[in-house]
């Protein structure tokens, strides 16, 4: 069986879980392939028997680029996905409209969960000392019980045998999170504050004096946002604020107006998210 993880992942926490659950597999020998979707076809997932799609949260959604993304996807040969999401602040119903998504494009959903983990656009406007960062350096991810439970739930299912596996893709009730009432009338509230103030934010990039062009946030930056022309930083309108080049630039010369300046920097639950090395883009 040939198994695929796709994941998108701005500030690590992602790509943190598809990672623990490629090493848990492989450990077994499985044929498995962990990719980020900017590495990969969304039309080759037809070579594989199941796909395993992790994507984190923005605004109780999936981002509208994964969605197009997912548009553009063929289906792997049994049509079975498991998916998993990461949130910082409040996920709300986003997983069970991904999970319809799928389903509406002939996918069969077997396994969901999402995963409250730091969440990194709060982190950047945090001061290092504060407690709230100290509670988030303390904690152990490797150790958490819904992390850990969910990444056994994946091998325990793959490691069926081929009828039991068989008999869950035939199944025509979907694997689904239940509809969370609350979220109904949150989601359009939490979307109501967002929209607005994602667009504020996007015009609020820049860099300061202790930049060292260095082109690492014109590399990873996923929306091709970034450019560095006649050695001054060019940021655009296509932003899909995921954080990534606040986070990773390595002397701290990206802002968001004034209020990230001197503040904490998130690369991972392990610190050591270094996504130019997971793109090949060095």
């Amino acid at each position: 069986m040939k198994i695929l993880i796709l994941y998108f992942s701005g500030t690590g926490n992602t790509y943190f879980i598809a990672n623990m659950i490629y090493k848990k597999c492989k450990e077994d020998n499985y044929k498995i392939q962990l990719s980020s979707i900017e590495n990969f076809s969304p039309e080759n997932v037809k070579g594989y028997d199941i796909l395993i799609f992790g994507f984190p949260i923005y605004a109780c959604d999936m981002p509208l680029f994964l969605q197009e993304y997912v548009d553009r996807m063929s289906l792997p040969k049994s049509r079975g996905v498991m998916l998993f999401s990461t949130f910082g602040f409040y996920a709300g119903n986003s997983l069970r409209r991904t999970a319809k998504k799928f389903s509406d494009k002939g996918f069969i959903p077997l396994v969901s969960e999402e995963v409250k983990m730091p969440g990194s656009d709060g982190l950047a406007f945090m001061k290092k000392d504060s407690n709230f960062v100290k509670k988030v350096l303390s904690k152990n991810y490797l150790e958490n019980p819904i992390i850990k439970n969910y990444v056994n739930k994946i091998y325990n299912f793959i490691d069926k045998n081929t009828d039991k596996l068989k008999q869950e893709l035939n199944r025509e009730d979907l694997v689904m999170s239940k509809l969370k009432a609350r979220g109904v009338v949150l989601d359009s509230f939490v979307k109501m504050i967002y929209n607005p103030g994602e667009r504020f934010i996007k015009n609020r990039f820049w860099v300061d004096n202790k930049c060292i062009k260095c082109r690492l946030c014109e590399k990873i930056c996923p929306a091709n946002n970034i450019r560095i022309t006649n050695n001054e930083v060019i940021f655009s309108n296509q932003c899909y604020l995921c954080m990534r080049c606040i986070h990773q630039c390595p002397v701290e010369s990206i802002q968001i107006g004034k209020w990230t300046v001197d503040k904490f920097r998130w690369q991972g639950p392990n610190n050591d998210y270094k996504p130019a090395k997971l793109l090949n883009k060095t």
